[in-house]
């Protein structure tokens, strides 16, 4: 788990909570002075977070309720903003998971996608009967800068 202060959230599985965690990730960010493109970084953060979190709600619960588990935290060495995600829905399979076609329109599916493209690091894995993601953003610009 982080070493660092972390914030911790809970919320339910649905779509009308998700503007929390989006709420929450910009609030945390926004305290990090010198950080280079804070809007950019914010929504990029955030448009990868809300979408593994309705692929959540959508697919791991199938929109019958339950919960998410996020704890986040900025750590320093490097400077990087951790997110981990777990709940106890259906588990998921990366290896069925395809890479959209973005020659063609589709109406879903590029979350996964998306995710990948705007993080560092995006990971699932299943431990103890619960999903777990681990999401990673690193941070740029001058921490010195105040």
């Amino acid at each position: 788990m982080l070493t660092e202060p972390e914030v911790r959230l809970v919320i339910p599985a649905t779509h009308r909570h998700l503007n929390l965690v989006g709420a929450v990730v910009a609030e945390l960010l926004a305290r990090e002075e010198g950080l280079a493109e804070p809007q950019i970084v914010s929504y990029n953060v955030q448009l990868a977070l809300q979408e593994i979190c309705a692929n959540i709600v959508d697919h791991a619960y199938a929109g019958c309720g339950g919960q998410i588990e996020m704890v986040m935290a900025v750590l320093q060495t490097p400077w990087r903003l951790v997110i981990d995600l777990s709940d106890t829905g259906r588990p998921f399979n990366p290896e069925t998971e395809v890479t959209p076609d973005l020659d063609e329109v589709h109406e879903g599916g590029y979350g996964l996608f998306l995710a990948r493209a705007l993080l560092d690091e995006v990971s699932y894995r299943i431990h103890a009967g619960r999903n777990h993601w681990h999401l990673v953003k690193q941070l740029e610009g001058d921490r010195n800068a105040a």
